[in-house]
């Protein structure tokens, strides 16, 4: 038994066949024409969702490293301060050794005390060092100043450990934070208090308090201060190591997701020049398949 196809059958499958053609043809053009070949959820759903993933991830390191170099910038101020910390104790310590000498008379015992209370004032200055509008070693309160002149010396006046605001804490990268900061009552509150023992000790002659105790003191806190600069070195080399890591991360998120999204061009010309032979093979094959079926019903 022959089954006869009618011709509205045909047309109609005809146009099923141009039009999934054309789709195939226009799908094509469009991922040459915009360089994606992911236009709409459907064309890799799996895909789609690794490459939202790796977006999302690209933007947090994007974060993360306006962090990072904030963090440098805080800390590499902060050793910077501290360098000069450091020399000043060095120098008072010569200003001790000098005035612990029997030799010296009065005249030259003032005179050293007075570069001692220079090196007071100075350090007052180091103290309150910042980073473009932030103080450096005022702790969480980072608006004002770390120390405050308190007659001849200074006295602390930013946060600290006993009121719970001492820390500087970052995020630079998940689950992973930094302290970027020392507070001033840690470095700069018994190096002053030294300091000012050591002027009195000079200016008063007491050479045995000078050379028995003050020098020993000035030790503690260079100490001290080259222990600082240490940790804050290491957190450097620490926030270098992570941003050179994220660089390199960011190259191969963001090659994952030009892998996803991303055309091949040339195999999508290549793509193109087939749909398009196709669409038009589509065409020509019912027009040829309308003339016959005309022909028959002339007849």
């Amino acid at each position: 038994m022959s089954i006869r196809v009618s011709s509205g059958q045909i047309a109609e499958n005809s146009l099923v066949g141009i039009s999934t053609a054309y789709a195939r043809f226009a799908d094509v053009q469009q991922k040459v024409n915009t360089g994606k070949q992911l236009t709409k959820p459907s064309d890799n759903p799996t895909g789609l969702a690794q490459s939202l993933d790796f977006t999302e991830q690209l933007a947090e390191l994007d974060q993360y490293g306006k962090t990072l170099d904030q963090a440098k910038g805080f800390i590499s101020t902060s050793e910077s301060a501290l360098s000069g910390v450091n020399s000043l104790l060095r120098q008072a310590r010569t200003y001790a050794v000098q005035g612990a000498s029997d030799g010296t008379n009065d005249d030259t015992r003032r005179a050293v005390a007075g570069q001692i209370q220079n090196i007071i004032n100075q350090l007052g200055e180091i103290g309150n060092t910042t980073y473009g509008p932030r103080s450096v070693f005022a702790g969480q309160r980072t608006t004002g100043p770390a120390l405050a002149a308190d007659g001849t010396g200074f006295k602390y006046v930013g946060g600290s450990d006993a009121t719970g605001d001492g820390d500087l804490n970052v995020d630079i990268g998940r689950g992973e934070t930094l302290k970027t900061n020392v507070t001033g009552d840690k470095v700069f509150t018994p190096a002053l208090a030294a300091l000012a023992k050591l002027r009195d000790d000079v200016a008063n002659g007491r050479n045995a308090d000078v050379s028995q105790q003050d020098i020993a003191a000035l030790d503690v806190q260079i100490t001290s201060v080259v222990n600082v600069r240490a940790d804050f070195g290491s957190k450097l080399n620490q926030i270098n190591a992570t941003i050179d890591r994220n660089a390199l991360t960011k190259v191969n998120f963001t090659k994952f997701v030009s892998d996803i999204q991303d055309t091949d061009l040339p195999s999508a010309v290549v793509e193109l020049q087939t749909a398009q032979t196709a669409y038009q093979a589509a065409l020509q094959s019912t027009v040829r398949g309308f003339q016959t079926s005309l022909l028959d019903f002339l007849k």
